[in-house]
């Protein structure tokens, strides 16, 4: 009862800010599996990400965030609240890996940036082998999601949208740098269409 309490809340005070005061759109919602595990796929602009996803989202994403993130115990303890918990950058980190397997087989949302760190200017960086590599060996699809504008806030210059793309099917396999490769591929494809087709109904052109 608290814990749904408190989303409420929380959602209500984001949503204010993003909606009320930002103009944040959403799109493809419908495109969210209602239950059941699936991977969110964003790329990533900001630390504005999360939370604009989440107001768009009915349902809480279980993201795995740089430990960095967690240095604030104040901090910390909100976000793990939320279901978010810490990753090692750089290296393998079993502990994220079994905590996002566990996620997984709950049948939560389990959100991950495969690009790994924020990326500046209108590209997407290198994905990294993370995403894909669960994705494989669950068999769980992956949602891309298109966030657009972020990195301008708290000031806004252009749109601002969170792009949800259709849930693209995974088959469960050893996640072989082939197979990670065309996991990765797709998704990184569908982002790009995403933005680009936002861009153009928008009527926006990036500055870079």
């Amino acid at each position: 009862m608290m814990y749904r309490l408190v989303c409420a809340v929380v959602r209500a005070l984001l949503g204010f800010y993003f909606f009320r005061l930002k103009g944040l759109k959403c799109e493809g919602v419908e495109n969210i599996p209602a239950e059941g595990a699936v991977i969110i796929a964003p790329n990533h602009k900001s630390n504005f990400d999360p939370p604009a996803i989440g107001v768009c989202s009915p349902r809480i994403v279980h993201y795995m965030a740089k430990e960095e993130l967690f240095r604030n115990p104040v901090f910390a303890a909100a976000i793990r609240y939320f279901g978010t918990f810490p990753v090692k950058r750089g290296a393998v980190d079993r502990a994220a890996v079994r905590q996002a397997l566990k996620e997984l087989k709950e049948g939560q949302p389990l959100g991950i940036f495969p690009e790994g760190t924020r990326t500046h200017g209108n590209r997407i960086g290198r994905f990294h082998d993370g995403m894909a590599s669960l994705a494989l060996m669950t068999g769980t699809p992956v949602l891309p999601v298109a966030v657009i504008g972020t990195e301008h806030l708290p000031k806004k210059d252009g749109p601002l949208a969170v792009v949800f793309g259709k849930p693209i099917p995974v088959e469960k396999a050893r996640p072989t740098p082939e197979a990670m490769k065309e996991v990765n591929d797709k998704v990184r494809e569908e982002l790009l269409r995403l933005r680009a087709d936002y861009y153009e109904r928008a009527g926006w052109q990036p500055k870079d």
